[in-house]
């Protein structure tokens, strides 16, 4: 993963963070950082998750797949799928169906996106991974 080509949205996401007042939940260390990382790359899909584009881009996909790299363990695909799911209402408008089926658009085999308001990460999320 590089995670410099994530730069400009890493910024995107700061500025959506801080404009919504969640910037001070975000706490330095490493798995915060993951969380960043995992936002950014999950940010290229919100337009299309949210509605307000009709198609995904690839870079979406390859965000995805980043994504994934990122959890090789059940706590860090809870963690990634709680940061994820923070994007998600910080942006306020998901369609569940979008969500549902991106990783099998994109050729990505994720199994622990948040799909709505009320996901529960810590229950749904699976502990392995074939």
């Amino acid at each position: 993963m590089t995670p410099t080509r994530y730069l400009p949205a890493l910024a995107a996401v700061a500025a959506l963070l801080l404009l919504t007042g969640r910037w001070q939940e975000v706490k330095a260390g490493p798995e915060n950082n993951d969380c960043a990382v995992a936002q950014t790359a999950f940010g290229d899909c919100i337009a299309y998750v949210s509605g307000f584009e009709d198609k995904f881009s690839p870079r979406c996909c390859r965000g995805l797949a980043d994504i994934k790299d990122m959890a090789p363990t059940a706590d860090r695909r809870r963690a990634l799928c709680a940061c994820i799911h923070s994007e998600m209402v910080a942006v306020g408008k998901v369609i569940p169906d979008r969500v549902t089926s991106l990783p099998a658009k994109c050729g990505v085999r994720i199994a622990f996106l948040p799909n709505s308001y009320y996901f529960k990460c810590s229950r749904y999320v699976p502990t392995n991974i074939h």
